[in-house]
């Protein structure tokens, strides 16, 4: 195949599959007596590999060293290896999910006060402006659904939840939020230490650990404007 019919039958470019040359992604083609790249059915699979990986949200570099395993053509070493990527992606995917539902929180309840407080002149530290609404004169302050926990500390607080949320083994919506179900080997220690650490920056969220007949859960509830941070952090039913 030419370049051009290998582009129409991927859905790279032609300057795509050239880079991809470039950066050892794609081996070298044989030429053509006139020069022309020459490509066999091969660069195809190899192609939608590689389509595969980015879905995924590898990056070339990544996809690079992914390629030895491939090239090695046998499934198990590629899936162990894609398996291992795509775990870590879904991870930070989620704490960058439960990142911006924080920040969801903190604009709507920011837009919520703007207008309570218009001083007559230049902005002040209470109009909304250069500062926090619930500072001014007057304003009816509502529970906050907003976490206070300094950016710094927040990725060690989402790898803690997240470690313990591998305990879940089932979810179960409750009114107002989930039900997390959880396995024998969860250290509830460990888990009430967590809920009493995130009351104090998320105190909106309303934290139940039962013990019954079901075995051991914890319920987690939120205001309405708070469900998308409960989602992020705890998932929700299937």
């Amino acid at each position: 195949m030419r370049i051009a019919e290998v582009a129409g039958r991927s859905g790279f470019s032609a300057a795509t599959l050239r880079y991809y040359e470039q950066v050892d992604l794609l081996p070298e083609p044989r030429r053509s007596a006139a020069g022309y790249r020459a490509y066999d059915d091969s660069v195809l699979a190899r192609l939608a590999f590689i389509a595969r990986a980015k879905t995924l949200g590898c990056s070339l570099e990544e996809i690079a060293a992914l390629m030895p395993a491939w090239d090695g053509g046998r499934c198990a070493p590629v899936q162990d290896r894609l398996r291992v990527l795509t775990a870590a992606k879904l991870a930070d995917a989620r704490a960058r999910g439960a990142g911006l539902a924080v920040l969801a929180a903190d604009l709507r309840r920011i837009l919520a006060g703007m207008g309570s407080h218009t001083p007559d002149g230049p902005c002040d530290s209470a109009c909304g402006c250069v500062g926090d609404t619930a500072e001014a004169p007057g304003a009816q302050v509502e529970a906050e659904v907003a976490c206070t926990l300094d950016a710094e500390e927040m990725p060690g607080r989402l790898e803690d939840w997240r470690a313990l949320v591998a305990h879940v083994v089932g979810r179960v919506a409750i009114e107002g939020g989930v039900r997390l179900q959880l396995d024998a080997a969860t250290p509830l220690d460990r888990l009430a230490l967590l809920v009493q650490a995130e009351q104090g920056c998320c105190s909106f969220f309303a934290f139940a650990l039962t013990v019954d007949g079901r075995g051991v859960a914890l319920e987690v509830r939120a205001p309405p404007e708070g469900l998308d941070m409960v989602a992020a952090l705890f998932g929700t039913a299937a």
